[in-house]
């Protein structure tokens, strides 16, 4: 290891501690900790205040955020680090404090806004593509319920563009929301989402796309498509949904 211009150490040995609990984190995160990669992803982290317990640049390349620990990687010892096929000069792992479900609901219901709840959406590109979304539309929270890809995961943070942090996301279990009203989204049989009051609901659920909703209690609403066509990607059908919120809350 040796020093930057910057003074920044520059790392080139895979055997550095730095560099194995970075890899661990690209594959595996750690109760506490996320990892974040590209350059969009951290300043969205770093804007919604998110604390940088270490940041990794690549040789050659620079960025400004404040970070515990800076460092730089040599250009391929940074290639091994990363997740991408073409990495993008710069990495992090940030401090993830959880939230519990309680805290979940109440930032909902201070925003006014029904609280998303993911139900079985195994898929982390779609949870973060959900929870990019929310962020967008206007929505205060998330939560998850057990089967469902974690939010905080490197792939789910990398798809959500570093937007989950703007959320209050917290695991539940349908106990806890067992006073919140609301709708759960369904392919078919709903009702049509122009006529559903989905804009007073306590919550949205969205399910698997292979097993749909755990819960055979809810209300439903159904997002009209075009014949021939059987239903939308979970993550478009939130999109349409909480985008249809935001229209009726602005209205």
């Amino acid at each position: 290891m040796r020093k930057t211009p910057s003074s920044q150490p520059l790392i080139s040995s895979p055997d550095n501690e730095l560099v194995r609990r970075l890899r661990r984190l690209a594959s595996r995160r750690e109760p506490g900790f996320a990892f974040l990669e590209g350059p969009r992803v951290v300043a969205e982290a770093a804007a919604a205040g998110v604390d940088l317990e270490l940041l990794a640049v690549r040789e050659g390349d620079d960025f400004a955020a404040e970070a515990k620990h800076r460092v730089t990687l040599t250009r391929g010892l940074f290639r091994d680090v990363t997740q991408t096929v073409t990495p993008q000069g710069v990495v992090a792992i940030a401090r993830v404090t959880p939230s519990t479900a309680g805290e979940a609901i109440a930032a909902a219901r201070r925003a006014r806004w029904p609280l998303v709840v993911l139900d079985r959406v195994q898929d982390p590109a779609n949870v973060g593509a959900i929870c990019r979304s929310a962020a967008a539309a206007g929505a205060a929270a998330l939560v998850v319920l057990e089967g469902t890809a974690d939010p905080f995961g490197a792939k789910s943070v990398r798809a959500s563009a570093g937007n989950v942090f703007r959320l209050v996301v917290s695991e539940a279990g349908w106990d806890d929301l067992a006073l919140l009203d609301g709708y759960g989204a369904a392919a078919t049989g709903g009702t049509p989402l122009a006529k559903a009051a989905i804009e007073n609901a306590g919550m949205i659920v969205l399910g698997s796309e292979a097993h749909g909703l755990s819960r055979s209690d809810l209300r439903t609403v159904t997002i009209p498509v075009n014949d021939g066509v059987e239903s939308l990607n979970v993550a478009a059908a939130a999109a349409v949904i909480l985008f249809e919120i935001r229209r009726r809350k602005a209205a």
